[in-house]
């Protein structure tokens, strides 16, 4: 049966959060029921073939992959057995139950008599019947419970050694061997190493059993002080691994020729009998020691692999410039000196001043020491017994860099940049340039090129011929170091803005870790295996050079840094710079990093990076908080809510080193996404399709270094999105276009009749309507017969006698005043009903309509003859002065009253002067007809309306309502010929009106 299904309910999957130990030489963290152990008893601890640990606790099998616990079961756990070829890994419950663990995963297996395992033909014998229990490692958790004389030690596949108090037999196939005589024998000093069996006495002396000839060994190594004593002994049998304690110090024994024992010190500081300690495990590859306490739960133990350097007696250890002093020794700027062997000292010279220049010590070719203060330089001899040298400078000294062409650079905060001959011995400094201000740190690429950070930017020098090019883009940055290995590569570092490299005559800004740690990067230095090494206001960083080319290169896609913190031996994250140099490597490769709490002083070669190399494993999967059986193809439902992806690796190093990425293929985002630190990918619904999930875990320096894992899921087609179901809807939408079009159609029909109707109604309507202007064209049409008769009579019984009377007056002997008056009031009358008819008939009949080409002349001639009698009377000339041939197309009655009206208005208003007609083309192209008069002239108030408003209006015509209509009606005839009047002044005397009319 498999476990997985019945047991995963009972899975507790806990993030750790240990609680840390710190000894001198040893790294604790320390893991109980309150920070991720279910339990805190752990009997055994075996590594399984992928490199997960498997402990053995009261309350079930748990798995540890370094950052995460995650119980399997919640039976006790008797023992765990390895198995054939130790390719896989057996437990055994207190219910006799056998599990077998293989890739991180824990599986069931069938129930037998015997509890056979599969491949290792070891058989556990339940004591009831035979009363021979099994010797699964030392000590013997169950040694205080067995009341037995027999036991049993599996030395291989199908073979063990029988004990009883006095004799050892050796069975294969269950059959007898060989056997010895061991008077007095104690079961729990007997333990196996490399199929060979060995007993260690009272007497603290060992054996090697050869067959049946014993032989003593002795041990090698880092041997204990003291004689050994079987309770000091610990036997892992299911990792073949075998340990001492003595006065707190562990010792790791292995076997060599000859089954010779030797044994190293992996661990002290550690109180495995206050502990309680009955489980151990090594990693030998990293120096880890596993250690299972009965009721403290799991310690794990790391070897430091860094050891600082601090100041002897109570002085700070916070340290920034260094160099080399004597052979591999480092002497600091506060006059602190750490030789090569170990010894520590002081230099006098250096530490009386009252306080201490700390971010400057160099040391040229000539092996002498320069130093700054304030505003001064010292210049101090191979050992610092003597000053040779010193000068102010007025201002403060931002730093000093030795070149290798014996140069000092000497950077002030306010002058510039100032160098000096280091092999003089009277140095005089001369001023370089006072563009480079508060140069923080310099480096020369080459022989004629120098690198400055300063104050107010980033420069790159040429010597000879000078030249100083300011490198754009850097103005705002606090800049910590430069490093420059090798010309055409600089490494420039900055508090905020992480490192830079130019190469290849570009600037490319390097990736950031994780959580951007390498934003702060006070100083780059590298090793002689082709690493850098980083430091930082976090902790330090290792890369590998090619992998940070290569991503300048874009041939890379990222980096990977590894990560020194605290664990690793330090005694604080938090590294220093802003001084020269950074970073110090000495003869012998060490390298040296000075940081707020002692110098950091290592061998690179020595220091091995745990990295996270495991397996990549699909541990669990959950659907809708259900467990699912784990698989690389995953089947899901089309409805399900929640799908939740649980990953896993074994690593037991700093977890920050740890690096997992996911995509998912077939998804809108395929982008790369952070595992979570509980290493849980969790989905919500996914359409209906295949997607893959791609993991990868990053293994370490390298392009293309990691392990995918990657897990297809196969979502089910939905109920709406099958064939059938797509089809019956395809037919349904078939059927209800059917349906809609036949109403549709039938409305329209509808919509038609009602249309009809309506357009019959309308019809009517307008049958109607048609009718009744039928009837009122003929009711206007007998108006205007009437209108044309009524004005027929006016014409015949007004007119025609007004005009005799006038006449008639005119004919007498010796005209009077009186006569005149007469004469001229029937003459105002006559001309008064003459407009009057002739606008009438314009408006009745529309006469304005007909246009003919008129000839000017002939027409002003007419009227002049008409009001020639009348002007006579008045003693008025009428003078007609228009242009012979003048023809004008217009409508020539309505342009006959105009002219009517303007004659007699000019008539009307002289008395004893002239009235004079002209008719004249214009420039502009019209034509113009001109009445201008010698009278009485015309008010100015009607002169300016007539001249500024054309369009008359019944608002317009309240102003000459006391003069006549005559005005108004030839405005408004003007208005239908395309006419306009316009009213000139004569001065004084009289007033000129003119028609300017359109010649075409």
């Amino acid at each position: 049966m498999r476990l997985r299904p019945i047991l995963l309910l009972l899975l507790l999957h806990v993030t750790v959060l240990a609680h840390e130990i710190d000894t001198d030489a040893f790294h604790v963290r320390h893991f109980t029921d309150e920070n991720g152990l279910p339990q805190n008893s752990v009997r055994f601890i075996a590594p399984d073939n992928a490199g997960f640990l498997w402990l053995a606790t009261e309350n079930g099998l748990v798995r540890f992959d370094g950052n995460r616990f995650s119980r399997f079961n919640s039976s006790r756990i008797r023992y765990i057995y390895p198995g054939n070829g130790r390719n896989n890994l057996y437990a055994c419950t207190q219910e006799h139950e056998v599990i077998r663990m293989h890739n991180g995963q824990a599986t069931a297996l069938p129930d037998s008599p015997q509890l056979r395992f599969n491949d290792y033909e070891y058989y556990v014998l339940n004591d009831t019947v035979a009363r021979t229990v099994p010797v699964t490692g030392l000590p013997n958790v169950y040694a205080e419970v067995v009341l037995t004389e027999k036991y049993m030690m599996p030395a291989g596949p199908q073979a063990y050694f029988s004990l009883t108090r006095d004799s050892v037999t050796f069975l294969q196939n269950g059959r007898p061997q060989y056997s010895f005589s061991w008077p007095n024998c104690d079961p729990w000093g007997f333990f196996t190493i490399g199929g060979n069996l060995y007993h260690l006495g009272e007497d603290g002396k060992i054996f090697l059993f050869q067959g049946a000839v014993p032989q003593e060994v002795k041990l090698s190594g880092e041997v204990p002080a003291e004689r050994l004593q079987p309770r000091q002994l610990f036997w892992n049998y299911a990792a073949e691994q075998l340990f001492i304690y003595q006065d707190d110090r562990c010792y790791y024994l292995t076997a060599g020729a000859g089954g010779m024992l030797q044994a190293k010190l992996i661990m002290s500081g550690l109180d495995c009998e206050k502990n309680n300690i009955i489980s151990l495990y090594y990693d030998a590859a990293c120096e880890r020691l596993f250690l299972g306490s009965r009721s403290r739960g799991l310690f794990v133990v790391t070897k430091k692999q860094f050891r600082p350097l601090v100041s002897p007696g109570d002085e700070d250890n916070v340290f920034y410039a260094q160099a080399p002093f004597g052979n591999n020794g480092i002497l600091t700027a506060q006059g602190i000196v750490f030789e090569g062997n170990g010894e520590t000292g002081r230099i006098p010279l250096l530490q009386y001043l009252k306080k201490a220049n700390r971010y400057n010590l160099v040391q040229d070719a000539a092996g002498n020491y320069w130093y700054r203060h304030a505003d001064t330089v010292y210049k101090y001899n191979a050992d610092v017994t003597k000053l040779l040298w010193q000068r102010s400078f007025g201002n403060n000294i931002s730093q000093l860099y030795a070149g290798p062409d014996n140069r000092l650079w000497i950077g002030t905060e306010q002058e510039g940049l100032y160098y000096l001959d280091t092999g003089a011995a009277s140095p005089v400094p001369l001023l370089f340039s006072n563009k480079i201000k508060n140069a923080v740190y310099m480096m020369q690429e080459a022989p004629g090129i120098l690198w400055a950070c300063a104050g107010n930017g980033l420069y790159r020098v040429q010597l000879s011929p000078l030249r100083i090019d300011t490198i754009p883009g850097f103005g705002d940055s606090y800049f910590r170091s430069l490093f420059i290995p090798r010309p055409g590569e600089v490494w420039v570092t900055t508090y905020d803005k992480g490192f830079f490299l130019y190469r290849h005559g570009r600037w490319t800004a390097m990736p950031a870790d994780r959580l951007e740690y390498l934003k702060t990067a006070h100083c780059i230095t590298a090793d002689n295996r082709g690493y850098y090494w980083i430091t930082t206001n976090k902790g330090l960083f290792q890369a590998a050079r090619k992998d940070l080319l290569a991503y300048a290169d874009g041939t890379q896609p990222d980096v990977y840094y590894f990560y020194y913190s605290k664990a690793e031996g330090m005694l604080t994250n938090e590294f220093n710079g802003g001084c020269q140099p950074c970073a110090l490597q000495l003869q012998n490769g060490d390298l040296s990093l000075p940081s707020l709490d002692g110098l950091l002083r290592f061998a690179p070669d020595s220091i091995r990076p745990d990295l996270p190399e495991g397996g990549l494993f699909l541990s669990e999967v959950e659907l809708d908080a259900k467990p699912l059986a784990a698989a690389d193809t995953l089947f899901l439902p089309s409805n399900f809510l929640r799908l939740a992806l649980h990953v896993s690796t074994p690593y037991f190093g700093d977890a920050y080193n740890l690096q997992l990425r996911y995509s998912i293929e077939g998804s809108d985002d395929d982008a790369w996404l952070p595992v979570e630190n509980s290493g849980i990918i969790a989905f919500s619904r996914l359409h209906s399709g295949t997607y893959r999930v791609r993991v990868r875990k990053v293994n370490g320096f390298g392009p293309d270094n990691y392990t995918e894992k990657i897990v297809t899921l196969i979502v089910e087609t939905a109920w709406f999105a099958t064939l059938p179901f797509r089809m019956l809807m395809f037919c349904l939408a078939l059927l209800l276009l059917y349906v809609y079009i036949r109403l549709r159609t039938a409305n329209i029909r509808r919509k038609n009749r009602q249309l009809r109707q309506h357009v019959s109604e309308r019809t009517q309507e307008l049958e109607e309507t048609l009718a009744s202007l039928r009837d009122s064209e003929r009711q206007l049409r007998k108006q205007g017969v009437i209108q044309q008769r009524l004005i027929t009579a006016i014409t015949h019984d007004i007119k025609a006698p007004m005009k005799y009377l006038m006449l008639l007056s005119q004919a007498g002997s010796k005209p009077d005043k009186k006569s005149e008056a007469i004469n001229d009031a029937l003459y105002r009358m006559y001309n008064m009903i003459e407009n009057l008819i002739q606008y009438m008939k314009m408006e009745a009949v529309q006469a304005h309509s007909l246009k003919e080409r008129v000839d000017l002349h002939e027409l002003l001639e007419e009227k002049v003859g008409i009001f020639k009698p009348i002007a006579e009377i008045r003693a008025v000339q009428i003078h007609n002065n228009a242009c012979r041939g003048i023809k004008v197309p217009v409508n020539r009655q309505l342009l006959a009253i105009v002219v009517n009206n303007l004659l007699d208005n000019a008539v009307k208003y002289t008395l004893q002067g002239s009235v004079s007609l002209a008719a004249s083309y214009e420039d502009g192209g019209g034509v113009s007809i001109r009445v201008t008069d010698t009278g009485i002239g015309m008010q100015p108030e009607i002169r300016e309306w007539i001249n500024g408003n054309p369009v008359a209006t019944a608002d317009h015509r309240q102003p000459l309502a006391q003069k006549g209509i005559g005005l108004v009606i030839v405005i408004e005839l003007l208005q239908q010929i395309n006419g306009k009047l316009v009213v000139h002044s004569n001065g004084d005397v009289g007033t000129s009106m003119e028609i300017l009319l359109p010649a075409n």
